[in-house]
């Protein structure tokens, strides 16, 4: 059942809502909700209700009033959210720029806000800023509408350098200060990815038989190239394009949808391979195909673990339901220590979100409130301050992230298992704030 929030007009009392708004939350965890908006009753007159239905999380009661408006969101039944009870304070009615909805809020108001560790965001924040302010002042930063130019996000970087990432009560006001917070209303849908790890030789030996390449000097950005099956029948041969062999065609596969990985080689050593680019075909989903071709997904299973482990004993079948997928990527050896998202800089575990860049800009801080499912079955809940840097074929829709885990067993275990409803609110600078205006 949704419960309704109660609003008090005049400009006073935006921050009077917010008191309010957490003295509810702490009456709710006490079991005395019912005296708890008795007593907000009795302290100050309120407004008439308006529910609004928002698919797939909640009912909304809202009070609206020049000033603010405050939200409380618990999910429907059978959605599958285990967002819970959420109160956020809203300071305007909602608006859309570019077809993205926005609704303004106040950011400590948002789940977690409080006792989230900002300073660990922050540092993920200035990787973004060390390219940003590489760039003229008036070039665009994103196609999407919401990013600006550099100009806009000079000032917040230039703050942001200057700050100690140790320091988090200073890097929360920082964010704070400098940003104003918009919910982005809409479905959303999280997923988690992690950096692969493979077996894999310079050269062509006993198991290595999988090339990954390299890219053709010939490819053009957005114009289609040779599909998958063609390159796997041999197209690219004798071109000298290979980088490097490995075990698994399967493993080879699942290291073209992550992006980037680790090349564990024979003598021990160990180097990484990122993304490069792509051939300009459509993405086509591995277990959208297995789920069209009617095999059992109980036998199979969902996460990554299970279906990867059941292709790879059926070599014949993997290699059909493989090449109905066209998009093929290629790879460049990376000397960073680490894997390297879209804006060429070093991603950040359990800090960096892959987005829509229709949508959503590379670079913005993003709070994201979803879910996780832990090896044990457990649901560990996420409400953290997120960075946008990268993005991926498969990463499409408004609200859709992908939450990078990092790499090895651990992050595997999380992002195999992660598929997650959520929502996300971004943070922009003040100064771009200011300017957007409804369509």
């Amino acid at each position: 059942m949704s419960e309704s929030e109660l609003y008090f007009k005049g400009p006073f009392f935006g921050w009077l809502n917010l008191i309010f708004s957490e003295i509810r939350l702490m009456l709710r965890r006490v079991s005395f909700a019912a005296p708890a908006l008795a007593l907000t009753i009795a302290l100050g007159g309120c407004m008439a209700t308006e529910t609004l239905s928002i698919n797939p999380f909640a009912k909304r009661g809202i009070f609206r009033d020049a000033g603010a408006e405050t939200a409380s969101l618990a999910p429907v039944s059978g959605s599958g959210s285990s967002l819970g009870e959420r109160s956020v304070v809203r300071l305007a009615p909602d608006f859309t720029v570019a077809g993205v909805q926005l609704s303004p809020v106040h950011a400590e108001s948002l789940p977690g806000w409080r006792t989230e560790r900002h300073g660990d965001a922050l540092a993920a924040f200035r990787q973004s800023c060390a390219v940003i302010t590489q760039r003229n002042a008036d070039a665009p930063l994103s196609p999407s509408a919401l990013g600006g130019t550099v100009g806009d996000w000079a000032e917040v970087c230039a703050l942001a350098v200057r700050l100690n990432p140790e320091d988090h009560p200073r890097a929360r006001q920082f964010f704070l200060d400098q940003f104003k917070a918009f919910e982005v209303r809409g479905e959303g849908t999280f997923t988690g990815y992690y950096e692969a790890e493979l077996n894999g030789a310079r050269r062509p030996s006993g198991g290595y038989r999988w090339a990954l390449y390299a890219r053709p000097q010939d490819l053009v950005n957005g114009q289609a190239y040779l599909t998958r099956a063609q390159i796997n029948r041999g197209a690219l041969h004798g071109r000298g394009l290979e980088l490097f062999y490995v075990d698994d065609p399967v493993d080879a596969f699942m290291l073209q949808i992550q992006g980037s990985g680790v090349i564990r080689l024979p003598d021990g050593t160990r180097t990484r391979v990122g993304y490069a680019g792509n051939n300009g075909h459509d993405f086509v989903s591995l277990r959208a195909e297995m789920e069209r071709r009617g095999f059992d997904k109980s036998v199979y299973g969902a996460s990554i673990q299970s279906y990867t482990r059941w292709l790879k004993e059926r070599p014949q079948i993997a290699a059909a339901v493989m090449n109905t997928n066209p998009r093929f990527i290629f790879f460049a050896e990376n000397p960073e220590q680490g894997a390297v998202g879209a804006q060429g800089i070093r991603l950040t575990p359990e800090r960096s979100l892959a987005v829509d860049l229709d949508f959503m800009p590379l670079h913005a801080p993003m709070w994201l409130e979803t879910s996780a499912t832990a090896p044990n079955g457990s649901t560990r809940s996420i409400h953290r301050m997120m960075v946008a840097q990268d993005t991926g074929s498969a990463i499409n829709g408004v609200v859709r992230g992908d939450y990078f885990w990092g790499s090895g067993e651990g992050a595997l275990a999380m992002a195999g298992r992660m598929k997650s409803q959520g929502v996300y609110t971004i943070l922009l600078p003040n100064g771009l704030a200011a300017t957007l205006a409804p369509d």
